[in-house]
Parts: C-alpha cells; sequence; structure tokens
C-alpha cells in the first residue's frame, strides 16, 4: 500500500469519523504487520476498505 495517495487533480473532501479503539488497534496491527513501526496509513487504508465495500455491494 502506498503511503500518500496521489488523487492527480481529481477533487477531493475530507471525511472525518469516529470509529471503536479496538478497530483502530486491528488497523494499526495489520499496517504493522510484525513490525516495531507502522508502514502506510490509517486514512488510506479506510479509502481502500471503503472501496471494496462500495464495489462489493454494486454486485
Amino acid at each position: 500500500m502506498t503511503t500518500n495517495r496521489m488523487f492527480r487533480g481529481k477533487p477531493t473532501d475530507k471525511l472525518i469519523i469516529r470509529i471503536e479503539r479496538e478497530t483502530i488497534e486491528a488497523i494499526d496491527s495489520k499496517l504493522r504487520a510484525g513490525r516495531p513501526w507502522i508502514q502506510g496509513n490509517r486514512s488510506e487504508f479506510v479509502r481502500q476498505a471503503i472501496e471494496a465495500m462500495l464495489r462489493k455491494a454494486k454486485v
């Protein structure tokens, strides 16, 4: 996963969400993958998850 998404001139908006701490910890664990540091960023992970769910919902 790239750490910084390139939007290539597409219009963007900011989305602020609240989620449970255990969900954040699960995301961090996935991004950490056994390393002592986090590789990637949470917002990109969440953006990709939202897009995957939207693709799935269109089926």
